[in-house]
């Protein structure tokens, strides 16, 4: 699956195991990520791409701003805040399954 700005990632290797981040940008063969809390827009970490594991959620509205270059923390952090709350939800987000019979 390729990776594009904008979309959602989990880590799959290192302390930060588990954790959701957005890609912001890609630099060699590594991807630029934020979470809005300790890896922030202005400071993002580097990540192997190995390490990753891309969904296919791609939010537009932040892909349009990394675009635009106004980004802010804040905007990733509620991007990211409503992803986990409905994945803890009944209602488990079609876009975080890495395989689905839906469709989806």
């Amino acid at each position: 699956m390729d990776m594009e700005s904008g979309q959602v990632v989990k880590s799959l290797a290192g302390r930060d195991k588990g954790t959701l981040y957005l890609i912001l940008g890609f630099k060699g063969n590594r991807v630029l990520l934020a979470n809005g809390r300790n890896h922030t827009v202005q400071k993002p970490k580097k990540k192997n791409i190995k390490h990753l594991q891309p969904y296919r959620c791609v939010i537009p509205e932040i892909k349009e701003r990394i675009r635009q270059g106004n980004l802010s923390d804040n905007t990733v952090r509620d991007a990211l805040n409503m992803i986990i709350s409905t994945e803890r939800g009944q209602n488990y987000p079609c876009c975080l399954r890495t395989s689905s019979s839906e469709g989806c």
